[in-house]
């Protein structure tokens, strides 16, 4: 039981990782962990929730937006920035290349609202508190867009430190105002 589970999700890490979400087969991810195919789909349902649940981005983040509410917009960038969790980049590409399928849509969306949006929300003040959270979110995703998934010459090759001044003190303006 637990030890196929388990398995399953280090095989599945691991080609999700390399190969991407259409890439990596139920078959592969099978033969990688050394099971039958079909119980993949037993322990997991589908695909799609073994994905999701393989490739979150947010281990930690709850750290990150629990401190000050005035230094939470650099303490974000920093989080997604930092070399010692080299497993962001590779998640959340696999993520946006998987986004198109409505199953992995609809989880990133309630993830995002649940993760992200939810806590720093009341510890907003003034008007729109909940479009202005959901706004610093976006506004996160896109540098992570550009960075990761595109890989924007400019963004790539600046200092991380300025990267994490800049962008951290845009995205406070959007939840500090």
């Amino acid at each position: 039981g637990r030890a196929t589970r388990a398995a399953i999700e280090a095989a599945a890490r691991k080609l999700f990782a390399e190969r991407g979400f259409e890439s990596a087969s139920v078959r592969a991810i099978a033969t990688e962990a050394g099971v039958d195919p079909a119980l993949v789909i037993r322990h997991f349902g589908s695909k799609e929730a073994l994905f999701l649940r393989c490739v979150d981005t947010s281990l930690g983040i709850g750290a990150v937006l629990d401190g000050p509410l005035e230094t939470v917009g650099r303490r974000l960038v920093a989080y997604f920035l930092d070399p010692e969790r080299p497993t962001l980049r590779s998640r959340y590409v696999a993520l946006a290349q998987a986004a198109h399928r409505s199953q992995v849509r609809e989880e990133m969306v309630r993830h995002t609202a649940e993760t992200y949006v939810a806590p720093l929300v009341p510890r907003l003040r003034g008007e729109d508190r909940e479009l202005r959270a959901a706004l610093a979110v976006a506004q996160l995703n896109g540098l992570l867009n550009m960075l990761f998934q595109q890989e924007d010459p400019i963004l790539a090759g600046a200092d991380a430190d300025a990267v994490i001044e800049l962008y951290g003190d845009a995205i406070q303006g959007l939840l500090t105002p």
